[in-house]
């Protein structure tokens, strides 16, 4: 016995008007659909730009420099750039990979994450290329050691600001 085809009782089958229709209904709900979609993510794709940050970039209060830029800054935290801009060495101090602060310093401010920056710096040390930064436990360590060291640059929570440091303006 040869198989039978089912046969369509439905009026879209025989309606071509029917199937125009419908297609154009979806096809105007989908467009619908993205642009709510669109305008509902609007706000969140400008907040996501330029998150604002509570930490800041210190320096030694003699460093002759005022401002940083991003990409300069992200430089000197990868350890590509070893000296100011008057020739004196850059002495770079971190916190721990896992403290908090590090983390969003490295993702808010320097757009990477603190793996990436470990990975950077264990390639220059045992390629013999360069050196990775000094660790310190924390903050308060980091901003006493910042403002004893010359030519030194790091990074806190504003509370931990104080006038022994420099604040770097990042542009």
């Amino acid at each position: 016995m040869k198989p039978t085809r089912p046969v369509m009782h439905s009026t879209t089958a025989r309606c071509p008007l029917w199937t125009l229709l419908s297609l154009w209904i979806s096809r105007s709900l989908w467009r619908s659909s993205l642009l709510l979609l669109c305008l509902l993510s609007a706000p969140a794709m400008i907040q996501a730009v330029e998150p604002v940050s509570d930490i800041r970039v210190i320096a030694h209060r003699d460093v002759k420099v005022d401002s940083l830029t991003k990409m300069r800054l992200r430089s000197i935290f990868g350890m590509r750039t070893r000296t100011w801009p008057e020739g004196e060495l850059i002495q770079v101090f971190v916190l721990t990979d896992d403290d908090p602060t590090h983390v969003q310093f490295t993702k808010e401010v320097l757009r990477t994450f603190p793996y990436n920056l470990r990975r950077i710096w264990d390639r220059r040390v045992y390629s013999g290329t360069g050196q990775s930064p000094v660790v310190v436990n924390s903050e308060e360590e980091m901003r006493d050691v910042v403002s004893h060291t010359e030519n030194s640059i790091g990074y806190v929570r504003d509370e931990w600001v104080d006038a022994s440091v420099k604040i770097l303006e990042l542009k």
